[in-house]
């Protein structure tokens, strides 16, 4: 092994050890520790900075996306718009437990159009919840559903996983190329899920020992206006966001950045014209994109040293010499199918930035392109069941009568692995991933 592809293992392996133990920041990781292996390996001041200025260039166009779009659909979540869309729903749908399960869903599907875990959780959970007790369902199937519905989410092209799997990538306005390839894979899943979710209540109506209804109206009124929700610009809004995604789709020539950043602003003008309100709100928008937005930005110094140091090119050399010549092709075919147990020893952060980007290079050497070894090894759905990848998950299971997080863990680990084996061989089947 050589010199320069023993220290890029070594700093991989120290990244993500360190990300692991939460020890340091990520952007400790992405800065400090890129530099001084790139000073290890014999690089001068001069290759340092041509380094990071390569590698920042990779990445920028993406943080600049995720500035505007996040708070553009955060302050859509704030004005209503999503919960308006959910209680058209509930208006129009008769209760069962097919369709409660269903119901989760569709509800949260919609509630991570805004790119926050966090928030799916916050509001779909107590909103079905009491449905689940009424129509005696087990609970174990709500954090669940949520969970299969955010990742299946994920490949928006403004969401956070999305735009760090963009910037490993030159293509231009990479997040929406690889949203639109990904997509058909991602309608069949989202379609399977539903089919799940009505599986899981039909098998669960046997255990209903009531008749006990609640009404629409009940249903619809656990859905709560607050001060800054806007129910007569509900059309405009929604009108507006379904300009802004067909700008992206229909006009790749213009930076996806600038689309958000009209877009937000065109919103925060049409929602909050006080000034103040609005200094309020943007101030608590972009709080909330720390340290994502950063560590998205950074991740462009930990390429630049690996690439144009020589590191990855060797690193490769070494995987090639290791792993048989009769499965190298697949490699990448057999990580992503592995995926969930996989990031019980992963983040989210060392699966983009440390292994993709190996896998990527060393797949390159079989013909096989970048952006099919992205989208294959993307939907992650174990990062969903690892609470170092999502901590957000021990507040599914608090909300959910504080269930333990190893319910979960053991009700969801098989179906969300069996999710992440059936998306890799639709993906496949269909050529998307090959």
């Amino acid at each position: 092994m050589s010199y320069l592809a023993f220290m890029g293992f070594a700093m991989m392996i120290l990244i993500t050890v360190l990300l692991m133990k939460q020890k340091v920041s990520t952007i400790f990781c992405f800065t400090v520790i890129p530099v001084i292996f790139a000073i290890l390996v014999g690089a001068n001041i001069t290759q340092i900075g041509s380094y990071v200025s390569k590698g920042i260039l990779k990445t920028y166009e993406i943080a600049l996306m995720m500035m505007f779009s996040m708070p553009y659909f955060t302050l859509m979540s704030d004005a209503g718009m999503f919960d308006y869309i959910v209680k058209a729903i509930m208006k129009r749908v008769r209760l069962t437990a097919p369709i409660i399960c269903m119901l989760t869903v569709i509800v949260a599907s919609i509630c991570e159009l805004d790119s926050s875990v966090l928030s799916v959780f916050l509001i779909t959970i107590p909103l079905m919840l009491p449905l689940y007790k009424k129509f005696n369902i087990d609970t174990k199937i709500l954090p669940f559903l949520c969970s299969a519905s955010v990742i299946l989410m994920t490949s928006k092209p403004w969401d956070a996983r999305m735009l760090r799997a963009a910037s490993l990538t030159s293509t231009k306005n990479a997040s929406t190329v690889l949203f639109l390839h990904m997509l058909p894979v991602q309608l069949i899943g989202m379609v399977g899920l539903l089919a799940l979710a009505a599986f899981l209540g039909f098998r669960q109506m046997k255990n209903r020992r009531d008749k006990a209804e609640i009404s629409r109206e009940e249903l619809v009124s656990m859905i709560k206006d607050t001060e800054l929700s806007r129910p007569k610009l509900f059309l405009p809004n929604l009108l507006l966001t379904a300009l802004v995604i067909f700008c992206l789709c229909a006009f790749p020539d213009i930076p996806q950045y600038f689309v958000f950043a009209v877009g937000l602003v065109l919103a925060m003008m049409l929602n909050y014209g006080d000034q103040k309100l609005q200094t309020k709100l943007l101030k608590k928008y972009y709080a909330a994109l720390w340290p994502v937005t950063p560590a998205v930005l950074l991740s462009g110094v930990v390429v630049g040293v690996m690439q144009y140091s020589g590191m990855l090119n060797e690193m490769v050399k070494v995987l090639m010499a290791v792993i048989p010549a009769a499965i190298g092709p697949w490699v990448y075919l057999i990580l992503a199918m592995l995926a969930t147990p996989l990031m019980f020893v992963f983040t989210n952060d060392t699966w983009f930035y440390a292994l993709i980007p190996i896998v990527a290079a060393f797949s390159n050497k079989y013909g096989i392109p970048t952006d099919i070894v992205i989208m294959t090894m993307f939907m992650n759905f174990g990062a969903m069941v690892s609470p170092v990848a999502q901590p957000q998950i021990y507040v599914a299971t608090d909300l959910t009568d504080k269930m333990p997080l190893a319910t979960y863990v053991k009700y969801s680990f098989w179906k969300l692995w069996g999710m992440n084996i059936a998306w890799t061989v639709v993906g496949f089947v269909l050529g998307v991933f090959r």
